[in-house]
């Protein structure tokens, strides 16, 4: 028993408890098996045994009557025997011809003749039981003879001693009983015999001869179960099977009439039905060996060996599965849990912050590491085991999971988890202490840092800034004075000097734009202003921008949009248009022949987003793979490029630009075949923009007369045919085949000096890229418009001038002097330089002028004077520009303000805006840039 039990009960016990289970089912699962086949088994041999033994009693049975027959026809046969005087016998002889057969018998002892009177019937029964009858005496004088044989065959006769027969008579002391004799040769037959004549000594038998093969077909079973026929003294006269005989020690023990198991120490040997039969004392036995049964059942023993086999097996896999399946891998997870056990004892003790746990129901400790008691104390139950760390944790708030921070009274600070779980069966609290007394240490000292690096930041940014209003005053100044100088008239050589100088201001300009951007990207104070606009007006109107300077090098510049562009999208436009410049002015800057294409397309529009591509591409050197993603880091220029101008600024910038827009900027470019920068915008579709497709204030045309788009590049005309069909009108690409029908028709001859000179019957639109956005009409040609190739808009708008239905806004397109004039302006300006520029600017307008050096001289001219717009300075002494604003609103003032200021700062625009500005012009500012302000705030000047 001591195999079952576990060596180690922490760790082996669920092992050996299993297995002991396991194979104490499979032993009761063995037994079952073994008792249902046992079971099985005696029920298959309790039916064979009660299947022998009806057979056995049939047998008998069948073998009893068949000799009760020959007994019964034997005493009918001697009772049939008379005695008559001599005077008779010839009255029986007689009698034989009455169906009647008598026989003589010889005489009695007295003298007196026996005879036996058969009948013919009786004869006939002698035949059907195939009996014979013998006559036999004592008297010597009277020979054996056969009465009756079957067939008339005569056998010889058998050999009987009558004298033996008279000893038997004798014996027995009744001369009626049916004697039965058999020699002891073998297959002899069975002699039944019986005295006639009446005598106390008789001297004369009737015997009935039986054949021993009738006999033994007679008492023979059918189940095939050994039959041995016995005399009285217990000598085997008949055996069937001859070669097995009766064993003579089941003799022993059964003597009476009876069915029953032979038994030999102490195992069965056979089964056994003893049957008397016969008036002699004869036995029939009925025996059938055990082994013999045996082989009987042969096939059902052997089926339920099999079933047990097949059983043991499939016990056996079953048995390898349970173990392999579940036994070992509960074994393997149970001792993996005790190795994690183990292992998490051991992690506690090493870790490196201190940990213990509280039982819930009494608050005490049950469990510390080494690294608590260092930090807490050695005893649990004092000092800073018993701080405000577990009063304010108490365990009836287990299922909560809070950090404490607490001091100990050596001054370490700690910070405490607690966390509710279970350990030994119970609600505990875990609480894991951590030192973070140098973690504080170094926040104070990140903080620090941080303040420090804040501080330098705010002061970089405020000096970039100072720096950068500093600069744009006094270039404020030169800019200004160039432009006016530029309005005067000049000789050529005069002129050249003035446009270098203006080239290297703007340059100068750009870089002050470009530092600024940078210093608000590193500070991260760059901040996107989102608004409505178009995207066909940003994109023509930016290239406009660039078309002098792309010309100057005599180089082509286009432009081509999409004509499924949303009329207003909403995001930042000016930051939009920085980027565009700035690869517009790459472009026109390494590009020294060919041609520069700005294309805006429409790549999708789901869920109100729009999905914009502005791609520039031009026909310069190219760019090396290798050295492209140098462009976009700050001060990166290529070694080709670097005799060029700028700082390698911008694409650093654009690419942040873009990327903080949501977008991505793409560069896709080969020696030799010039570059495509690519910027991809997600833009949200403005809310009131309509007409999704065609643009909001567009003109209307008529579909008569039609109109056909020249030009020598196929994508243009093809953009041209759609815009114009989006707005009404039947456009067509020009071929030579229009000329003879067209009379009526309208030709829009896009830049005709790059084509053969044509003669057109009808109205002509002239788009060249140095023309204005307002038509102009010819005097020598009074059905020719001539009108900018930079804008589709201006196109469409000469198309219906000439279809006779013009665009009512058409007159506000191009910027003028006649939109200013008579507009009384009010100066406010503390810097005598720039407050002179922008005087002679406004005069240049047509503007009347009035001027003040701060804003408490600005506050007095307007109480005493009306004015239809205030143009102020920020920054200024006594009085700035917000609080002038601000006066003026409070005291009903009403006309335009326009503020002015060196500061690039977005906080100052919005701060502006805020206070009641209606504008914010940024220095240095342009002369166009002035029209355009006043133009924007002329509607809201006061009638």
């Amino acid at each position: 028993m001591h195999r079952f039990l576990p060596r180690r009960p922490a760790v082996d016990a669920p092992l050996v408890a299993y297995s002991v289970l396991l194979r104490w089912l499979s032993v009761c699962g063995l037994l079952c098996l073994l008792g249902a086949a046992a079971f099985y088994l005696a029920a298959q041999l309790g039916e064979a045994t009660s299947q022998h033994r009806r057979d056995m009693n049939a047998a008998a049975y069948h073998a009893q009557l068949y000799f009760d027959q020959r007994e019964a026809l034997l005493t009918y046969l001697a009772d049939a025997v008379v005695t008559t005087p001599a005077r008779n016998t010839a009255a029986c002889s007689a009698s034989n011809v009455e169906g009647l057969h008598c026989m003589s018998l010889g005489s009695t002892a007295d003298g007196w003749p026996l005879q036996l009177l058969l009948p013919a019937r009786t004869e006939s029964t002698l035949d059907a039981l195939g009996a014979r009858l013998l006559h036999a005496s004592s008297d010597l004088g009277v020979p054996m003879r056969w009465l009756h044989v079957p067939q008339h065959d005569a056998p010889p006769l058998p050999e009987l001693d009558p004298a033996l027969l008279q000893r038997h008579a004798l014996a027995a002391r009744d001369a009626s009983k049916v004697f039965w004799v058999t020699s002891p040769s073998e297959n002899a037959p069975i002699n039944l015999y019986r005295a006639v004549g009446g005598s106390a000594g008789p001297d004369s038998w009737l015997v009935l001869v039986l054949d021993s093969t009738a006999v033994a077909h007679a008492i023979q079973t059918r189940g095939g179960a050994n039959v041995t026929l016995l005399n009285p003294h217990d000598r085997q006269v008949l055996s069937r099977p001859a070669d097995a005989p009766l064993p003579t020690a089941w003799l022993d023990a059964h003597r009476q009439d009876a069915f029953s198991v032979v038994w030999e120490r102490g195992l069965p040997r056979g089964l056994v039905l003893f049957k008397g039969i016969g008036q002699d004392g004869w036995r029939l036995v009925y025996h059938l060996p055990m082994a013999r049964l045996m082989r009987e059942l042969g096939g059902h023993i052997a089926t339920a060996l099999l079933l047990c086999l097949l059983a043991a097996i499939f016990l056996w896999t079953l048995l390898r599965r349970v173990d392999r399946l579940l036994i070992q891998p509960a074994y393997k997870q149970h001792r993996q849990l005790l190795e994690s056990f183990d292992f998490g004892a051991t992690v506690i003790d090493m870790a490196p912050i201190g940990m213990c746990v509280l039982r819930c129901s009494d608050a005490k400790v049950v469990l510390e590491n080494q690294r608590a008691r260092d930090w807490l104390g050695s005893d649990t139950r004092k000092g800073d085991w018993n701080g405000s760390w577990r009063q304010v944790h108490s365990p009836d708030a287990a299922h909560a999971c809070t950090t404490v921070d607490f001091t100990t009274q050596g001054g370490q600070q700690l910070q405490i988890l607690f966390a509710a779980t279970r350990y030994h069966d119970e609600d505990v609290l875990l609480c894991t202490f951590n030192d973070i007394s140098q973690h504080q240490q170094m926040r104070a000292a990140l903080e620090a840092a941080r303040a420090a690096a804040d501080a330098t930041s705010q002061a970089k940014s405020a000096f970039v800034a100072t720096l950068s209003h500093e600069i744009r005053t006094p270039l404020y100044g030169m800019l200004g004075t160039l432009e006016l100088l530029m309005r005067t008239p000049l000789d050529a050589r005069q002129a050249q000097y003035l446009r270098l100088i203006q080239q290297s201001s703007s340059v100068l300009q750009q870089l002050i734009r470009d530092t600024l951007d940078v210093s608000r990207i590193e500070s991260g104070q760059l901040a996107l202003t989102e608004a409505a606009f178009s995207p066909l007006d940003l994109a023509e109107s930016t290239l406009r921008a660039y078309a002098d300077s792309a010309m100057r090098k005599q180089l082509q510049i286009l432009v081509c949009t999409d004509p499924h562009l949303p009329a207003l999208v909403r995001g930042d436009a000016d930051r939009i248009r920085q980027v565009l410049g700035n690869l517009l002015s790459n472009a026109i800057k390494f590009t020294d022949s060919g041609r520069i294409f700005l294309r805006v397309r429409l790549l999708e529009c789901l869920d109100g987003i729009a999905s914009i591509s502005w791609q520039v591409t031009d026909t310069g050197t190219g760019i090396a793979a290798s050295e492209q993603a140098r462009l976009f880091k700050p001060f990166g220029q290529l070694d080709s490029q670097a005799r060029g101008e700028g700082s390698g600024l911008g694409l650093s910038i654009s690419d942040h630009l873009v990327r903080l827009m949501g977008g991505d900027l793409r560069l896709v470019s080969e020696p030799g075949l010039g570059s495509s920068f690519s910027m991809i915008l997600p833009l949200p579709v403005a809310d009131g923009s309509d007409d999704v497709v065609a643009g909001g204030d567009t003109p209307h045309l008529q579909a008569h007369p039609p109109v056909y788009v020249r030009a020598s590049i196929p994508e243009l005309v093809e953009s041209a045919c759609q815009w114009l069909q989006r707005w009404g009108a039947v456009a067509r690409p020009y071929t030579a085949a229009t000329v003879a029908g067209a009379t009526d028709a309208i030709l829009v001859d896009s830049d005709p000096r790059d084509s053969v000179t044509l003669a057109w019957p009808g109205g002509r639109v002239v788009a060249l890229p140095e023309a204005a956005e307002m038509p102009s009409q010819d005097a020598s040609r009074p059905n020719q418009l001539t009108v900018t190739l930079f804008s589709i808009r201006a196109i469409a708008q000469a198309v219906a001038e000439l279809q006779g239905r013009a665009h009512p806004a058409a007159a506000a397109a191009t910027p003028q002097a006649a939109d200013a004039p008579g507009l009384r302006v009010l100066v406010v300006e503390d810097n005598p330089i720039n407050l002179l520029l922008l005087k002679e600017q406004l005069r240049t307008l047509g503007c009347c002028v009035a001027t003040a050096r701060d804003g408490r001289e600005a506050l007095a001219y307007c109480e005493t004077e009306q004015f239809d717009v205030v143009l102020t300075d920020l920054c200024m002494p006594e009085m700035d520009g917000l609080t002038l604003t601000r006066k003026l609103r409070e005291r009903g003032f009403t006309a335009p303000i326009l503020g002015a200021s060196a500061d690039a700062s977005d906080e100052d625009r919005a701060r502006a805006l805020h206070e009641g500005m209606n504008d914010y012009l940024l220095k240095p500012i342009s002369i166009e840039a002035l029209h355009d302000a006043l133009r924007n705030v002329r509607n809201q000047v006061p009638a």
